[in-house]
C-alpha cells in the first residue's frame, strides 16, 4: 500500500512512499488538515543520499505502530531539502535556535499555522546515551499539545519572532546595518580609488582570520569533521594568481587544504571524485555520501590550480596531483552521473549492500581490507580508518581495486536534476575543459545546459524550475541561487566556446533575475515566499554567509560582474554589486570561512576582466581573437561581439574588423587585425 508520496518527483520521497506513515507534501492542504483535526504537525526533512535518513526509516518509518500513532496524533509531512531548500532553511534555523546544533533527518514539530516549537535531528528506535526514543519524543509532544497547549503556543511565537529579526540581527553582527553602533566601517569597493590599498586594509585581516581558524595539525579550518571549504579555495585561488605580496600566503593556505583532501580518504582515488565530508579532523574518514555541488566546485578550484602551478613550472608535482583529481571528477561524472535526459543527477547514495554479510552498510562499496586488490604495501596506497584508501594510488593498484568494486552493489543514485548544481557542474567543466585542455568536456556541459535551458526555463513566464526528475518538471518555482548558477553556467560556456547563444541565455536569466529578486536594496532568497513560512517566520531575504557553497547573494554579484554590461534590468550593475558585496568587511574578520564568496565578488568588482569589443568580425576574425584569448578568456578577459558590446560600438561608420580594449566604460583605440590582439592583451 502506497501513500501520497508515491506520486513525488522527488527519489526520496519515493524512498518512503510504502511507508505506514500517512505522509503529505509541504503544501498548504496538509495544513488544513491539522487545523481542521486540532493536531500538531511532524515535519520529516532529508534527502536520498543521507545515511542516518535511511537509519530513522528504516528503525521508525516502516514500524506499523509507529506509522499509527503517527496518523493518529499528528499530520505528517515529509520534505526533501534539495527539492524545497526554502522549508529546509527556515526549519534549520529553527532547529539551530532550540538544540543549538541542526542536521539531518531533521525532525521539527509544528503548530498548525506553521510555526516551530520543538525540533531535533535523529531519534533512535530506544533511548540510548541520554537521548530519548522516536516513540517518547511522539509521545511528549501529543501531551504538550493537550495539556499544556497555551505554553506551546507561546515557545512556537518566541521562535517565530526570533526567526523574523534573524536579517536585523546578521546586519547589526557585519556592521552593515544603519542602526548599529559596532565598529565595522561598512565601504563599497572604488576600483578609481586606491585599489591596492583596499584590497590590503580587506584581504590581509581576511587571511589573518583564516590562519587562526587553521588546523595546522590536518589542515583545512576548524577542529571537528571537516567539510570542503570551497568557497574559500576559490577565492584563495584567484588570489595567489593575481601576483602581488599576498599571493604567497594564499597560495600556501590553498595547497595546504587541498593537498590534504586530495591525498586523504575524502578523495576516491579508485573511482575518482569526492565525498561529502570527513568525520575525523584528519581527513581519514568519510561519510560516504558523493554529492553533484561539491564535485562540481572541486572541479573549477582543481582546474584554475592545475593551471597556476602549470604556468608557472614551480611545482610539477602539485600540478599534476591536481589535474589527476579533476580528471577523475570528470570520469566519475561521466560514468555514474549523466542522465537520460543529459543532464547530471544529484548525488550518490552513502550506503550500499554490503559484500560481507553482516558488514556495514555506509561505505560498503567504497571500502577495502587490507588483503584485497592484490594486497597493495602502504607504500603505494595508504589506508583510513574502515578501510577508506588514502594516499596517491599505484595505476595498476587502482586497477585492481577498481575490479573489485565493479563486483559489487552500487549505490543508489538520486537522478533528481538540480538547477543551480547542475549551473555548477557546468560552469566548473566548461572553465577546466579550456583551463586542461580538454575540449571534450564541453560537450558534456553543452548537453547538461541545453536541458536547463530547453526543460527547466519557461521563456514566457521568465520562470526557472528547481528541479526534475526523468524530464519530469517540478512545480516549484527556482530560488536565487538556482537562476545565478544557471546564469554563470551560460556565461562560462559562451566564454569557453564564443557561441553567442549562450552569452543571450545568460543576460536573458540576468534580467528576471534582478526582476524577481532585488527588492531595492534587499536581496531575495525566494521571490515569492511560501506563505506558510512567512507565517512561520521566514522573510525570504538571502544571506551572505557562505554554507557548502558560496552564497548565492555573493554569486549574483559575481555574475553581475562578469557579464560586463553597466545596466541590468534598467538598474546599474555597479550599483547592484556595491550593494551585493556590502558585508565583505564584516564576513572578512567576524565570520572569515562564510565569506570566500561575498571576497570573490569584491574583488572581481575591483578587477573585472578584460573587455575585448569585436566589431565586423567574420567567423575566421572571431576564431583568431578567441585564439588570441587563449585560456585567459575563462579567467580574466571577457570577448563580446557588436550585438552585446555594452558601450556601443566606436566609429560606427567604419565597416572594418577592429577590436577595442575597454575598462570602466572607456576603450583605447582599436586594432585592426587578429594578429594585433595579443599585443593589446598584454596590456589588459
Amino acid at each position: 500500500m502506497t501513500n501520497r508520496l508515491a506520486h513525488s518527483t522527488s527519489p526520496y520521497l519515493l524512498q518512503h512512499a510504502q511507508n505506514p506513515v500517512d505522509w503529505w507534501e509541504f503544501e498548504p492542504a496538509a495544513f488544513a488538515e491539522a487545523r481542521s483535526r486540532d493536531v500538531p504537525v511532524l515535519l520529516s526533512v532529508g534527502y536520498a543520499a543521507c545515511h542516518w535518513c535511511h537509519v530513522m526509516a528504516h528503525e521508525s518509518f516502516e514500524d506499523p505502530a509507529v506509522g499509527a500513532y503517527i496518523n493518529e496524533h499528528f499530520v505528517a509531512l515529509k520534505v526533501d531539502r534539495e527539492q524545497r531548500p526554502d522549508v529546509d532553511a527556515l526549519y534549520m534555523s529553527a532547529t539551530q535556535l532550540l538544540t543549538q546544533q541542526g542536521g539531518w533527518p531533521m525532525t521539527v514539530f509544528l503548530t498548525p499555522q506553521g510555526q516551530a516549537f520543538h525540533a531535533g535531528t535523529y531519534y533512535p528506535p530506544r533511548p540510548v546515551q541520554g537521548r530519548p526514543s522516536f516513540m517518547q519524543v511522539l509521545r511528549a509532544v501529543q501531551e504538550a499539545w493537550a495539556e499544556r497547549r497555551e505554553r506551546v503556543m507561546e515557545g512556537a511565537q518566541s521562535v517565530t519572532d526570533a526567526l523574523q529579526r534573524h536579517p536585523e540581527a546578521v546586519g547589526s553582527m557585519l556592521g552593515t546595518d544603519r542602526h548599529t553602533a559596532g565598529p565595522v566601517r561598512v565601504a563599497v569597493p572604488d576600483p578609481s580609488g586606491d585599489t591596492h590599498g583596499q584590497e590590503a586594509r580587506l584581504i590581509g585581516p581576511w587571511l589573518d582570520a583564516l590562519e587562526v581558524a587553521r588546523d595546522s595539525t590536518y589542515e583545512g579550518f576548524g577542529n571537528g569533521p571537516k567539510f570542503p571549504p570551497s568557497p574559500v579555495l576559490e577565492t584563495l585561488v584567484l588570489l595567489a594568481s593575481r601576483d602581488d605580496e599576498r599571493s604567497a600566503r594564499a597560495a600556501e593556505l590553498l595547497t595546504a587544504t587541498l593537498d590534504a583532501m586530495v591525498t586523504g580518504a575524502l578523495h576516491d582515488h579508485v573511482g575518482g571524485g569526492f565525498f561529502r565530508y570527513s568525520v575525523t579532523p584528519d581527513w581519514s574518514l568519510p561519510h560516504y555520501e558523493k554529492m553533484l555541488y561539491d564535485n562540481a566546485q572541486l572541479l573549477r578550484v582543481l582546474a584554475h590550480t592545475a593551471r597556476y602551478f602549470e604556468e608557472r613550472g614551480t611545482d610539477p608535482v602539485r600540478a599534476a596531483r591536481y589535474r589527476n583529481a579533476a580528471e577523475g571528477i570528470v570520469t566519475w561524472l561521466a560514468r555514474e552521473m549523466i542522465t537520460e535526459q543529459g543532464a547530471i543527477a544529484a548525488s550518490l547514495d552513502a550506503d550500499s549492500d554490503p559484500f560481507t554479510p553482516g558488514a556495514e552498510r555506509e561505505g560498503a562499496y567504497y571500502t577495502f581490507s587490507r588483503g584485497e586488490g592484490g594486497a597493495p604495501r602502504p607504500a603505494v596506497a595508504a589506508w583510513g580508518e574502515s578501510g577508506a584508501v588514502t594516499g596517491i594510488l599505484d595505476q595498476n593498484v587502482g586497477e585492481q581495486l577498481w575490479e573489485q568494486r565493479e563486483q559489487r552493489t552500487p549505490p543508489e543514485r538520486d537522478d533528481k536534476v538540480v538547477t543551480a548544481w547542475n549551473g555548477m557542474a557546468i560552469a566548473a567543466l566548461a572553465e577546466a575543459a579550456v583551463l586542461l585542455d580538454q575540449p571534450a568536456w564541453l560537450e558534456t556541459a553543452e548537453w547538461a545546459a541545453e536541458f536547463l535551458w530547453t526543460r527547466h526555463w519557461d521563456p514566457d513566464t521568465k520562470t526557472l524550475a528547481r528541479t526534475s526528475r526523468r524530464g519530469t518538471v517540478d512545480s516549484h518555482d527556482g530560488q536565487l541561487e538556482d537562476y545565478v548558477r544557471a546564469g554563470l553556467a551560460m556565461l562560462a560556456l559562451y566564454r569557453a566556446t564564443g557561441l553567442e547563444q549562450w552569452y543571450a541565455r545568460s543576460l536573458e536569466l540576468a534580467g528576471a533575475t534582478v526582476e524577481k529578486f532585488m527588492r531595492g536594496d534587499t536581496t531575495m532568497d525566494s521571490a515569492e515566499p511560501d506563505a506558510v513560512l512567512v507565517d512561520a517566520g521566514a522573510t525570504g531575504q538571502a544571506d551572505p554567509f557562505d554554507d557548502v557553497a558560496a552564497s548565492a547573494q555573493s554569486c549574483l554579484a559575481r555574475w553581475l560582474v562578469l557579464l560586463g554590461q553597466p545596466e541590468v534590468a534598467g538598474r546599474s550593475s555597479d550599483e547592484l554589486v556595491d550593494v551585493l558585496v556590502k558585508p565583505a568587511q564584516g564576513l572578512a574578520t567576524r565570520a572569515a570561512t562564510a565569506a570566500g564568496g561575498t571576497l570573490h565578488a569584491w574583488l572581481l568588482r575591483m578587477q573585472p576582466p578584460a573587455l575585448l569589443e569585436v566589431v565586423h568580425a567574420s567567423e575566421e576574425h572571431w576564431d583568431r581573437v578567441q585564439s588570441s584569448a587563449g585560456k585567459r578568456r575563462v579567467t580574466d578577459v571577457l570577448v563580446l561581439g557588436e550585438g552585446h558590446a555594452p558601450y556601443g560600438v566606436p566609429e560606427a561608420s567604419s565597416n572594418e574588423f577592429a577590436v577595442w580594449l575597454c575598462r570602466n566604460g572607456q576603450c583605447e583605440l582599436p586594432v585592426r587585425s587578429p594578429e594585433e590582439v595579443s599585443g593589446l592583451l598584454d596590456r589588459a
